[in-house]
């Protein structure tokens, strides 16, 4: 399922995201706040994994392509990672997506991407939190968006 079908109007289920043993705890360092300057970098680091997005704006138009960079490092160099983008209403996981539709996505270093918001995400305040996964440490990155809300 792409981003493109991300809500319902219905639908506001919760999705648990399980760590493998052994795992290390994420850090999570939010550019979520609608202070937070779109097209400029955001990070979050786990231990020696840095992982960066670079989004377009915080307000994506309807069935409009949304363009997203990504990127991952792991002691320095182009990290060989996994991600995965979790839709949160509130603190509330509402869907799990995967870039191109690949539900094991992998990189090495760097991906774009375009995301596709339904005409049933319009002004709903919704979080976009980009998990990256590599080497036992996890890296989240959130971003806050409000579909075509201008």
């Amino acid at each position: 399922m792409r981003p493109s079908s991300l809500l319902t109007s219905a639908a506001v289920t919760v999705a648990c995201l399980v760590l493998a043993g052994g795992a290390k705890a994420a850090k999570t360092v939010s550019c979520a706040s609608k202070a937070a300057v779109a097209g400029q970098p955001c990070s979050a680091s786990s231990g020696p994994l840095l992982a960066t997005m670079v989004p377009s704006t915080h307000d994506p138009k309807i069935n409009a392509k949304w363009p997203l960079e990504v990127s991952a490092t792991l002691d320095g160099k182009p990290a060989h990672a996994g991600a995965e983008y979790q839709f949160l209403f509130g603190f509330t996981v509402v869907s799990t997506q995967y870039p191109r539709s690949n539900k094991r996505f992998t990189f090495t270093g760097h991906f774009s991407d375009n995301l596709v918001f339904p005409p049933d995400a319009k002004g709903e305040p919704l979080t976009l939190q980009i998990v990256i996964e590599d080497a036992g440490h996890t890296a989240k990155l959130d971003w806050a968006i409000s579909a075509g809300a201008k």
